[in-house]
């Protein structure tokens, strides 16, 4: 199977740019919890989770690794939200995917601007038909699914997958990925003394 990339999604952007300086604010960095996996997520446990009625997800490092299918876990994980009657609405800077087909129940968001765009989230809660109080973003990349944050969406961060295939435009990017996880840690420490 030949993959299909869209370079205009991924890679450094002007908006994604601009993005990772506001993080430095720690109003841009907020998190409401983080997770080691998606498959470990209970909104049971979460500040006011019984509020949330949808998930903005993303897909690659978070549910799946760069490229490939989505984990067995996370499939299974996401079928038991939708059984529970959790709306999911997946928003990727990836083109569409085949891999998506296994995804019942579940919104694919296609041709719409990539993260951090607010239009795109703005598209999200329309595909949710939910008021961005009851929606939380689950992602691994503060740059990107970050985004969601400065919209007003609270923001679930997920340890980003690794496999160790990683050549070295992914390493570089995930030292920068690193970074704003680590200063997020930062800025919570901040805010809780």
């Amino acid at each position: 199977m030949q993959r299909i990339h869209d370079y205009s999604r991924e890679g450094l952007t002007l908006s994604k740019l601009l993005h990772a300086f506001s993080l430095f604010l720690p109003k841009n960095t907020r998190t409401l919890t983080r997770l080691k996996k998606f498959s470990d997520l209970d909104l049971t446990k979460i500040k006011n989770g019984s509020n949330i009625k949808g998930i903005i997800l993303d897909v690659d490092g978070c549910i799946a690794y760069e490229h490939k299918e989505i984990l067995p876990e996370n499939l299974q994980k996401i079928k038991e939200l939708t059984d529970l009657g959790m709306k999911i609405v997946i928003y990727s800077n990836m083109i569409w995917s085949p891999r998506y087909e296994k995804l019942k129940g579940v919104i694919v968001l296609a041709n719409v601007p990539p993260k951090p765009s607010r239009k795109g989230f703005e598209a999200a809660l329309t595909a949710l038909a939910l008021p961005k109080e009851n929606v939380v973003m689950i992602g691994d990349n503060y740059i990107t699914d970050g985004g969601a944050i400065k919209f007003g969406i609270p923001f679930i961060h997920i340890e980003p997958l690794k496999n160790g295939e990683e050549h070295f435009a992914s390493k570089l990017n995930n030292l920068f990925i690193g970074f704003f996880i680590w200063l997020s840690k930062r800025h919570e420490e901040l805010r809780a003394n």
